[in-house]
């Protein structure tokens, strides 16, 4: 999967203005969050997948919480967004929660200090159950966003699989 560090934004390298730039990224995020409604499609603690595992840096079959959520704005859906979350961490929400708040409000409330951020962007088709979530056309592009999120001490924290309508 390429990845890039979120908060580089094709600058020089500068510790603290990385910091600075990715600490606007979650705040914009969250913001964005805290203006939309959420649909909590399911929450299960499922064993990690091969590809999961890999990314959140855990054993496969390690136990993680698998969210899927639609975002909405007033005009309509906005993403269809799955996360996964090691229960460790994930232990103290569900879907209450995750329907009230975003994500990286929860894992900061619950302890975690996010630290960076890596994602990789790129396009893919709605199928027949995607555009159904997302009121588009089968077939209708879409922004594909994988992001992965670290704490502090540069563990994985989260894995967000976002599919976004292009408009």
């Amino acid at each position: 999967m390429p990845q890039s560090d979120a908060g580089q934004g094709g600058q020089e390298s500068h510790p603290h203005s990385n910091r600075a730039q990715l600490t606007g990224l979650l705040e914009n995020l969250v913001s964005m969050g805290l203006r939309t409604s959420v649909k909590v499609l399911s929450v299960d603690n499922i064993q990690a997948s091969v590809e999961v595992a890999q990314a959140l840096r855990l054993s496969e079959g390690e136990r993680v919480q698998k969210a899927v959520r639609v975002r909405s704005t007033r005009e309509g859906p906005l993403s269809h967004i799955t996360t996964w979350v090691p229960l460790s961490i994930a232990k103290d929400f569900g879907r209450k929660e995750l329907a009230k708040k975003p994500i990286l409000l929860l894992l900061e409330e619950s302890g975690v200090k996010v630290g960076r951020a890596e994602q990789s962007i790129s396009a893919r088709l709605a199928d027949a159950h995607l555009a159904q979530q997302l009121d588009v056309a089968i077939g209708s592009a879409l922004l594909d966003v994988r992001r992965l999120i670290f704490d502090e001490d540069d563990q994985p924290i989260q894995w967000l699989h976002g599919l976004y309508r292009p408009d």
